[in-house]
């Protein structure tokens, strides 16, 4: 804790009054834990410290353990009738979030005491986060190729295409044909499994795209699209949370639809508020049977 609440603030004096201990005895705990791991944390200098390499591993690893304790006390203060601790969920930008947002709601009104720790990413951080057990579940864009997950289809379907300047297309134009998308500089996902469903569409390797960059989020790629760097192939929902003036979305045609998964760990026990609302599921999502 004395540690991570340095790093947090920068300055041991700051840290040794919101600890409520004196400076040098805060001083004394850092200089005890550098000689138990025998190896330097901080570069200390008369005006403020940085982290080294080292240091930096460290705060990752202890910032986890506390977040970790954290998540137990939530889940062993679960008594009585009164439902609270922590769900935490993983989300791609879609349109999936319109559902996620109303299912909080709902869950809201009958657990008020329940929080939801809401992580935005692309599928593969996601994924990685809930191996790590960083996540409690996730809400992902398919497809989602492994079998390590226990998994929930969601008929949320999402519109492939290109977002592109509107200077740059007539305002009749309603779809874009995949001879002239493979024309145009493209900014791609980085995902792999996703590439390669994009590459079989248009019957072209990847090495055939025009491509000045790949995301892992929209946000900043639609800044790119703005700057001229190229046009965005996305689903319909990374553009539609965040659309931005001067730009368009059109759909592919032939039409390319995706739909959504939930999915979680398999041989994982959740807390109890995560294990209820994983099994109401189907109250909040149209599910696919």
């Amino acid at each position: 804790m004395s540690f991570v609440t340095v790093c947090r603030l920068g300055n041991i004096t700051r840290a040794a009054e919101a600890l409520y201990i004196s400076q040098p005895a805060l001083t004394r705990q850092i200089q005890e834990l550098e000689q138990e791991l025998g190896c330097q944390l901080l570069v200390r200098s008369t005006r403020s410290l940085s982290l080294t390499e080292n240091g930096y591993l460290f705060m990752l690893r202890a910032q986890e353990i506390l977040d970790l304790a954290k998540q137990a006390k939530n889940e062993l203060s679960e008594n009585g009738d009164i439902l609270h601790g922590v769900i935490r969920v993983g989300i791609v930008e879609s349109k999936i979030m319109d559902y996620f947002a109303d299912a909080v709601v709902q869950f809201n009104k009958k657990y008020p005491h329940v929080q939801f720790e809401v992580y935005s990413a692309d599928g593969d951080d996601l994924k990685r986060n809930l191996d790590e057990n960083k996540l409690d579940m996730a809400l992902l864009i398919e497809p989602v190729e492994s079998a390590k997950y226990t998994k929930i289809p969601i008929e949320v379907t999402e519109k492939w295409g290109l977002v592109i300047r509107e200077e740059e297309v007539s305002p009749k134009k309603k779809t874009l044909s995949y001879e002239e998308i493979i024309e145009r500089t493209l900014i791609l996902p980085r995902r792999y499994i996703v590439l390669s469903e994009i590459s079989s569409w248009f019957k072209v390797p990847e090495s055939k795209f025009k491509v000045i960059a790949y995301h892992n989020l929209a946000s900043n790629a639609l800044i790119m699209v703005e700057k001229g760097l190229g046009s965005l192939l996305c689903i319909e929902g990374s553009f539609t949370n965040r659309p931005r003036e001067g730009l368009r979305f059109l759909p592919l045609s032939p039409e390319r639809t995706t739909s959504h998964v939930a999915v979680r760990k398999k041989n994982r026990k959740l807390s109890k508020p995560c294990e209820i609302f994983w099994a109401d599921i189907e109250q909040y999502f149209p599910v696919r049977k």
